[in-house]
């Protein structure tokens, strides 16, 4: 236990942001960048789609596809708010770990339980991207200690 009291308190006061916090920060960017562009892509899909068939049902799945962009909306900013939350912990801001932290684990849960439905083809696929995400979180977590005091 007295080892563990020791590494703590070796925290040496640094003047840069360590080099692994920004390599993850990079990754994170374009992590969420692509993930952004997916469903952008995805969002205007299916707003065309809807705008195509409204007409044929003659409103009749309006409501569907009102949920269906709020929920679009919703992921995109969450990915918005990751990407500026990676930006500034690249920039050497202690503070935004926690937005980072909130944003990732929210979508790591939003993959592990979309992975939990039987009928998905696609179940690993959802569980490796909610453990990479969790993997960057634990990982930025730990060098947070290593980041620069601003004063």
């Amino acid at each position: 236990m007295d080892d563990l009291d020791l590494l703590d308190e070796q925290v040496t006061e640094n003047k840069e942001v360590p080099q692994v916090v920004k390599t993850l920060s990079i990754l994170s960017i374009v992590g969420n960048s692509l993930w952004l562009l997916i469903f952008l892509i995805a969002a205007f899909y299916v707003l065309a789609f809807a705008s195509a068939f409204g007409g044929l049902a003659g409103g009749l799945f309006a409501g569907f596809f009102a949920i269906a962009a709020i929920i679009f909306f919703l992921i995109l900013m969450l990915h918005v708010l990751g990407l500026i939350a990676a930006i500034r912990m690249m920039n050497g801001s202690k503070g935004a770990f926690i937005l980072y932290a909130v944003t990732n684990g929210l979508w790591s849960l939003l993959c592990l339980m979309s992975a939990v439905n039987d009928r998905q083809d696609n179940q690993m696929f959802s569980v490796f991207c909610g453990l990479v995400s969790i993997g960057f979180i634990v990982m930025l977590g730990i060098q947070m200690k290593n980041m620069p005091i601003k004063k």
